[in-house]
């Protein structure tokens, strides 16, 4: 069963939205739960924020879960925050539906992340390396 993006009420954050970075206090509302969790992609970081692209590597990061009458007002502010407009060419970030592993075994759930759209070697990042068998920022 296919599931619409406006069904999804989780979003899958991987760096300055995290709890104990810089912007954990600029989420709109209360998540429902913070879990632990992973998703395949290519890591790459700066200094002062990473950035998501897709590959084949596993990436640690945090599944946000709110109520589904929430999820517009806090994907208005994470767009505003990530500079996309409905993922046109110019935006800095991309908002896609993707899957999420959950830490421990828990299952897979679907949600919304950010994947960076410009070249990231253009902008300044380097390849955060794998510790373990994860890519974590920071």
């Amino acid at each position: 069963m296919s599931v619409s993006e406006s069904e999804v009420a989780c979003v899958f954050v991987y760096g300055t939205l995290k709890r104990g970075q810089c912007r954990e206090s600029a989420w709109p509302v209360r998540p429902l739960d913070v879990i632990d969790g992973w998703v395949l992609g290519n890591l790459w970081g700066r200094r002062d924020y990473p950035a998501l692209l897709a590959g084949e590597n596993r990436v640690q990061g945090q599944l946000w879960m709110f109520e589904t009458s929430q999820i517009a007002d806090v994907l208005v502010v994470l767009d505003e925050i990530e500079e996309t407009d409905g993922n046109a060419p110019t935006d800095l970030y991309h908002r896609h539906l993707i899957e999420v592993n959950l830490q421990g075994g828990q299952g897979v759930r679907k949600a919304h992340a950010y994947f960076y759209n410009r070249d990231p070697v253009v902008d300044g990042f380097k390849q955060v390396p794998q510790v373990g068998q994860y890519q974590k920022w920071p």
